[in-house]
């Protein structure tokens, strides 16, 4: 096992894996080496055979907490697969909840009475990352007579956003070296009256098994994360009428915002914005700037279609990690699809280059894209999406909706391909939707804020 995980630390996955495929009918061991083969289908961008890996992983593994762990990355890699429907969603989230039933929850904290309601916000990190230029205006921007704002990580890895993070709430805890349990007790014994939850089935779900002791009155995620974490302590989840449209999926209850985003750039995109000067493009470019494991069978088919109906058109991908390993495997899928005049680059710091290169953005399906699709219509490039009925593949139209641009959400992959095809024939018609973008719409986060602070401080009322 060693071996293979040499192997994949020198990023030469399917090695690993067939050194992994060797040792699994003697481990004694197997959860482990299913652990690893998860790792490796994730270096591969193979979303079907990581969620097998992790499933697997679950169901072999003896001891309760990794057990949850593993279903978490389960639950989460399955929103990448296109047969992911609410029936077989609902039934995974009520197993995971089951992992729980011998958890007991901490005393109920005493009702609310101060005047300044608690809100303590629970994250994997506060480092600077997709779900941070979500969630930063909510740290930063309350008011302070109304609302005292805790910030509680699970690592101890900082940056320049989470030093801005300490500056700005009235307390940080590092609680990467305390059990899951003493976490609950620390945040309970705070005096949390609201507990946001902003990891949900990200890393494993570890904000989670924090959230399952349920250390405030009440408990609510979203934001960082796009879905029902399943978990019967979570009380509310973060959307509003558009992204949750479907609530009967949800196991919490809907808190109900305008709008269930917006988005703050940080200074590089600010910065890469106001010098951005689009490259004069011989022919018409196409954008896929998304993680790699977002790239659906489906999805690949409708991009073969798009460029054979526009001749001499090109696509641009993108990863979000560095790794060779994903980008050879995607450079094969391509050539298998017999898709042409294509470019494949790794995730890199030095992406915002892509935005000056690209037309439009096809976005993924049915996993859209989140961070990305804003970051590209604050960039000024309009962004084709494909809405589903699930939140994971709502979460792209929904950033189009707040941007005012509708007119780029399509509900059937024929009419996606359709106006991909007509916007690549019709500059005009395309230069038209980018100045609808309303970036102010987009990137208001006095209003969202308010909202938000507003809509909770009603609901602990009720408490």
């Amino acid at each position: 096992m060693e071996q293979a995980r040499k192997l994949l630390n020198k990023s030469k996955p399917q090695e690993a894996l067939e050194r992994l495929k060797t040792i699994l009918p003697t481990t004694q061991e197997e959860w482990r080496v299913h652990e690893l083969i998860g790792a490796c289908f994730h270096d591969l961008s193979d979303a079907e055979g990581s969620a097998q890996a992790y499933f697997n992983a679950a169901m072999t593994d003896k001891y309760l907490r990794s057990q949850r762990t593993h279903f978490s990355n389960y639950i989460f890699a399955l929103h990448y697969l296109p047969q992911l429907d609410a029936p077989t969603l609902i039934n995974e989230l009520a197993i995971y909840n089951s992992l729980y039933r011998d958890t007991e929850t901490l005393p109920k904290p005493l009702r609310i009475t101060h005047c300044a309601l608690r809100i303590a916000f629970l994250s994997p990190n506060f480092c600077d990352s997709s779900s941070a230029r979500f969630y930063e205006a909510l740290l930063t921007d309350c008011d302070r007579e109304k609302f005292k704002v805790t910030a509680w990580s699970l690592s101890e890895e900082e940056d320049a956003f989470t030093k801005k993070i300490r500056r700005n709430v009235d307390g940080y805890f590092d609680i990467s070296e305390t059990s899951f349990e003493e976490s609950a007790i620390r945040i309970r014994d705070s005096g949390a009256d609201i507990l946001v939850d902003l990891g949900g089935h990200t890393e494993g779900g570890t904000t989670l098994q924090i959230a399952a002791y349920k250390p405030a009155r009440i408990q609510m995620t979203g934001i960082g994360y796009f879905d029902s974490t399943g978990l019967e302590a979570m009380d509310y989840f973060i959307g509003d009428d558009f992204l949750t449209a479907d609530d009967e999926i949800f196991t919490e209850k809907i808190l109900r915002l305008n709008n269930a985003f917006v988005f703050r750039p940080n200074d590089r995109m600010i910065h890469e914005k106001k010098s951005r000067r689009p490259f004069p493009h011989k022919n018409f470019t196409f954008g896929s700037l998304n993680n790699f494991m977002k790239l659906s069978d489906d999805y690949l088919i409708a991009v073969k279609n798009i460029l054979d109906y526009v001749p001499e058109s090109k696509i641009i991908f993108r990863d979000t990690t560095p790794l060779k390993s994903r980008q050879v495997a995607l450079i094969e899928r391509l050539e298998a699809f017999g898709i042409k005049n294509f470019e494949v680059r790794r995730g890199s710091d030095n992406y915002f280059t892509d935005y000056s290169e690209t037309d439009l953005i096809l976005d993924t399906f049915p996993y859209s894209g989140g961070m990305m699709t804003a970051l590209a219509l604050y960039m000024g490039v309009p962004v084709l999406n494909l809405c589903g009925e699930l939140p994971h593949t709502r979460t792209g139209a929904d950033i189009l909706r707040i941007a005012d641009v509708d007119e780029l959400i399509f509900y059937d992959v024929d009419a996606y391909i359709s106006k991909a095809v007509e916007l690549a024939n019709n500059l005009a018609e395309l230069s038209a939707l980018t100045g609808k973008i309303s970036v102010d719409k987009l990137t208001n986060t006095k209003s969202f804020v308010e909202n938000f602070y507003g809509e909770i401080y009603e609901l602990a009322r009720r408490y």
